[in-house]
Parts: structure tokens; sequence; C-alpha cells
């Protein structure tokens, strides 16, 4: 576990402001029940100046966060800090600070992905891959047991949707209907069916901008489709990832923790029938700074550990201890944070990257890891950027896994169920030399070994649970307007048939396959010409009663 400091109001009062942040800008949560009107009416003359502050934009209506802006000729921001902070509506306040991808690109092109599995045959260490192949023989992500669409929300640049790699991937927003002009789902966005951009406000979530050519290999480590032949594959072979712009300011990348945690807790709210079930973000870009520089920041990470999100944060990439030097978000205190620094094929902590025994969790994979470029091809990418999707995938990955008891508990008390996500993947570290004693596990992630452990923890489960034979591994495209492609693991030999419903009920569909061996199969399901709406998928292994059910949405 992390080491909290506690700090005293004084050293609260007495922040250092060496960082760069906008001068005019400052970011305050509100305690529940309190106006905003009333807080800039009271601080809007300062020191006999009228500095004309107000608000500028709501960053979270759940947790009452604002965006202030005042004149930077009447009063500076470690005075409007100073100030604002004395009042009891104030929960926390912080400065607005720009903040920059954490990646060390390398254009030099490679032949496999050595991070899921290397025989050192290219100069390596065998063991210094996550062991992700064993991994996916239990699952390859995509939806959970009952039936859920896992979802992972990248905070980034813009990606490139037309990735042939990616596509299939991509979250949309089945509440909303795309360049309508309406607010379908009622969330507060306009058109935000593939995500929202909160650099500039809109739904433009592509990477034609100057500078947004980083998420798509972010996204490409996290979730580029698997098992289809070309291309290469992501963590989860089959996940849909909400991709949100948020690579410009303090105030940009709450807003879009905001947007993920809102979507979950209506999905949580509303049985599922509403929002997203995003269970873990990535971050991988941040900048200097120590938690009381960031309060608002920090606090953002417990309130998604609350509806159920685990987030991962990339730390510095300079060799850095981040426990004296800091480093935001990687200094944020959160046991719903995994904060990670980034390993080579040697199995060694890359030479520019952060570090720190109460700050930094665990090391992963990054220089020189082999994913999707931005450009439509194939490439190295690097630093600690590349490491922390490797991580936020891994949790992803962990809810696709076929125990039911898990699943129960994550309904039942979802943040509970986030906290031991994050226990499996610290406890199922590779330890290796060169982490010890400069980060709190010692040691590089173990896809395999995180998998293991969350079966290990809820027992024999093909024991207690002998109906649990069937799983869906996979089920794409989806949405659809044509027919689709499923793949399902048998866990024992079965009579197996195929059932689809639509909203009402009604079947649509039927088919029996007779006597089928354990082991993967493949079908297509037939949705092309039905009606608009959602669909149940129900397969089921006949022999043994069980059940294996998704939702597919037709457009």
């Amino acid at each position: 576990m992390k080491t909290l400091i506690h700090i005293t109001t004084i050293v609260l009062l007495c922040v250092s402001f060496a960082y760069a942040q906008s001068e005019n800008q400052i970011i305050v949560q509100l305690h529940e029940g309190s106006d905003v009107a009333d807080l800039t009416d009271t601080y809007r003359m300062h020191k006999g100046q009228n500095t004309g502050l107000h608000s500028k934009k709501l960053l979270s209506k759940r947790l009452n966060i604002w965006l202030l802006e005042f004149d930077a000729k009447k009063a500076d921001t470690r005075d409007m800090l100073l100030a604002v902070r004395t009042s009891n509506a104030v929960t926390a306040a912080q400065g607005n600070h720009p903040v920059s991808f954490r990646t060390d690109p390398n254009d030099a092109l490679y032949g496999n992905q050595w991070q899921y599995d290397n025989d050192g045959s290219d100069g390596g260490v065998s063991d210094a891959d996550i062991d992700a192949p064993q991994a996916w023989d239990v699952t390859t992500g995509g939806t959970t047991i009952l039936g859920d669409e896992i979802v992972i929300a990248i905070v980034d640049g813009g990606v490139n949707l037309q990735h042939s790699d990616l596509q299939d991937n991509i979250w949309t927003n089945s509440g909303e209907i795309p360049a309508n002009g309406i607010d379908d789902d009622g969330n507060g966005f306009i058109d935000d069916y593939q995500g929202w951009n909160f650099n500039d406000d809109t739904n433009d979530i592509g990477n034609a901008q100057q500078g947004h050519w980083h998420g798509t290999p972010v996204m490409g480590i996290v979730g580029a489709s698997g098992n289809n032949i070309a291309g290469v594959s992501g963590v989860n072979w089959d996940i849909k990832v909400m991709n949100l712009v948020g690579n410009s300011n303090d105030d940009a990348v709450i807003a879009a923790y905001d947007y993920a945690l809102n979507m979950r807790a209506r999905y949580n709210e509303t049985d599922g029938q509403e929002g997203a079930f995003v269970v873990a973000t990535n971050a991988s870009l941040g900048r200097s700074g120590f938690p009381e520089d960031a309060p608002v920041w920090c606090a953002m990470y417990d309130a998604l550990g609350e509806v159920g999100i685990i987030s991962a944060g990339a730390t510095t990439n300079s060799s850095t201890d981040v426990d004296v030097e800091g480093d935001i978000p990687t200094s944020c205190p959160s046991n719903y944070l995994i904060t990670v620094t980034n390993t080579d094929r040697r199995d060694n902590k890359a030479a520019g990257a952060g570090y720190g025994l109460t700050t930094i969790d665990l090391g992963a994979p990054g220089a020189e890891t082999f994913t999707v470029e931005n450009s439509g091809n194939y490439g190295a990418f690097g630093g600690t950027s590349a490491a922390t999707p490797h991580v936020a995938g891994a949790a992803a990955l962990l809810y696709g896994t076929p125990v039911p008891s898990f699943m129960n508990d994550v309904r039942q008390d979802p943040k509970d169920a986030a906290r031991l996500v994050k226990n499996f993947i610290l406890q199922g570290v590779d330890e290796i030399i060169d982490l010890q004693g400069i980060t709190v596990t010692g040691g590089r992630l173990n896809l395999y070994n995180s998998v293991e452990n969350l079966q290990n923890y809820y027992g024999a489960e093909r024991q207690i649970f002998p109906n649990d034979a069937v799983f869906i591994n996979s089920i794409s495209p989806n949405p659809t307007g044509d027919d689709v492609r499923i793949e399902i693991k048998l866990y024992e030999t079965t009579f197996l048939s195929l059932k689809v419903y639509n909203s009402l009920g009604q079947q649509t569909y039927k088919k029996s396959f007779g006597k089928v061996d354990r082991g993967l199969h493949r079908t297509n399901i037939p949705f092309k010409g039905l009606a608009p709406g959602v669909y149940f998928v129900n397969v089921v292994a006949d022999s043994f009663g069980s059940v294996a059910a998704t939702k597919v949405v037709v457009e």
C-alpha cells in the first residue's frame, strides 16, 4: 500500500506555484449544495480590486467542480487560491496546469510484440513479457459472463477512427443518435456518439488536429482487435474503448474523468439499461506537482472508484524519485489508482522512467513495444505512455474472466470489486531486481498471474459452479446493421444451441448445433434486416443448463 503523507493546513497554504499554469484560472470543488455564484460574488473583490471572478465552466455536476476565471491584472493565481480556500463552501481548490503526454516515441519497426510473449531470440530476456497467451486461454475480453459490454475510458489525444485494427473496438454511445444535433440520452453532451473532446468542447475525437496522434497507439495497446488475421493484438482482443480527448490542461482531464464517472454511475443506477459499463481508465499523460497542487484531480480517482472504476496513471519519463520530487497523477493517494513505470525487453526499468517506493506501484513493458501507429500502419511506441495501457488493459481483461461469483460481487459492490482487481494485478507481478526497493511491488505486470489470482481468490469454481460450461469470448461488429460473428468457448462437451430475442422478449432467431466438443467455436448470427434496437443473444450448453448472454445493438 502507498504511504500517505498528511500535510498540515500551513503547508497547504504555502504551495509552490513554480509549475506553469493558466494565470487567470483556478479549479474549485464545492461542498454538496453550495452555490458557485455565491462563491464568486464573495471573492470577486480582492484587496480592493474587482477581479471579475466568475464561473467559466462546470467540470462535474455530480461532484460540484467548477473552472473559475478572473482578471490576471487584478490578482494572481496564488492570491485567488489562498482566498477561496478560506471559504467554508470549498472542499478543494487548485490551479489549472497544462499536461503533457508521457511518451518517448521511437519510429523503428519491430517484427513482433515482444511485450506479450518473448522467447529471447530478439536479444531480450525470455521472461520479460507479461505472459499474455496464457491469460488469453482463459479470456480475451469483450463481455462479462453476465453479458455486460466491457468499456475502458482513455483520456488522451485524438485517435485514428479509420484504423483497420481499431474500428471494431471503438465505443459508441447506444443512447445517442449521431449527428442529429440533440442530446438524446440527456447526459449534457450533444452527439457524443463516440466520446467527447474536452479540449475544444466538441464531439470531434479524431486525429486530424495537431498533436492528436498519441491516442491511437495507446488505444492499440489496450484493445487492437485480436485474432483477426491482420495487424496486431491489444491486451483485450475485443473490448469497447471510450475515447475522451483531454490532454490540454487539468480542467480537461477532470471533465473527461467526470464523463466516464457519470456513464458508469448511470449504468449502475439503471441496472445496465443506460450509460456504459466503464471498468477502467487510462491516463498516459501528466505533469509535475504534488497532491496538494492537484487536490481536485486526485479526488477524481476515489470518485471513480466509488462507482467501480479502477484507474491507471503513467509516471514521468525522467529518472525521478516521485516520492521526493512529486508527480501528477502518480503522487495521488487513492486505493483506486494504479501507478505505472516503464520496463524494457531486458526486464529492467527504462533509463528515463520515474520510480518511488511509496508512490509507483509496478512496472510494465513500455520501451519499444509494438502496436498500431496513427498513420494506419504499425510500429514501435515507448515511454510510460506505452507501459500504462498494458496495466489498464489488464484491469479490463479481468472483468472478462468467466467467474460467476466475481461478477456477482461486481453487481453487489462495484467499489470493492475494483479494489480486488487492483490487488490481483499488484499481487501478480513478476519480481524483478531492477524494481526492487524503488516501487511498491518490486515487480512487473504479469497478465496471466493477475487472471489466476482472481480465479484462485474465488476458489475452484469449476466444481462449485458445474453449470458454468459456456462463455462468449467475442461478438462483432457491435453495433451492427448486418450479420455478426460470435466466438464461443466451451469448457465441456455439450449439446449447444443459440437463441436471439428482441427487447420485448420475442425470439427472432434460433439455431441448434447438436453435440459440440469443448474448445473455441465460431459462427455467424443473422441480424441484417432486423428493426433497430437492442437484442439479447443467449448461448445455451443444454447438457448442463448453462447460459452465456450478451447484448447486440442493431442500428
